[in-house]
Formats: structure tokens, sequence, C-alpha cells
């Protein structure tokens, strides 16, 4: 979703209060900026859980690669090998 589409419902909210719109209009208008705020921060709020478990799920894959990749050292041989 845009990133202008809050704000701009905010300031149709914000003129409504200070120049009402008469009857079905002035409600029909603060619904739909009403609506238009609360999606944006749904979508807002999904983003972020979205972005979260992506990195969780890049630190786990990170994680489990790593321990995969550790080399055993003989004692004393200087040399290492892959487990």
């Amino acid at each position: 979703m845009a990133k202008w589409i809050p704000g701009a419902a905010l300031f149709g909210l914000v003129c409504l209060m200070m120049l009402p719109a008469p009857g079905i209009w002035g409600v029909l208008i603060g619904g739909i900026c009403a609506l238009a705020i609360v999606v944006s921060a749904v979508m807002w709020v999904l983003d972020r859980m979205a972005g979260h478990i992506v990195n969780w799920r890049e630190a786990a894959n990170a994680k489990r690669l790593s321990a995969q990749r550790r080399r055993a050292v003989h004692a004393g041989s200087g040399m290492a090998r892959k487990v």
C-alpha cells in the first residue's frame, strides 16, 4: 500500500472535523478515511510480522548450516578435517 494513503486519509478526517460535510456525504467520506487508516495500520503490522518471521528463519538456517560446517582438529597435529 502506498505510504501517502494514511496521510491523505488523516488529512481528510481533519478536514471533516473543521469543515463538516452535510448528511450522508460526511458519513461516507469519514468512513472511507477511517477505513483507509485502519487497513494501512493492519498492513503495516502484517508487514512487520512477516519481516520478523523471515529474519528468524534466515538466522535459524544460518545457525544450522554453521553447525554442519564445523571442523574437528586432531590434537597436536595442526591439521583440521571436516566433520
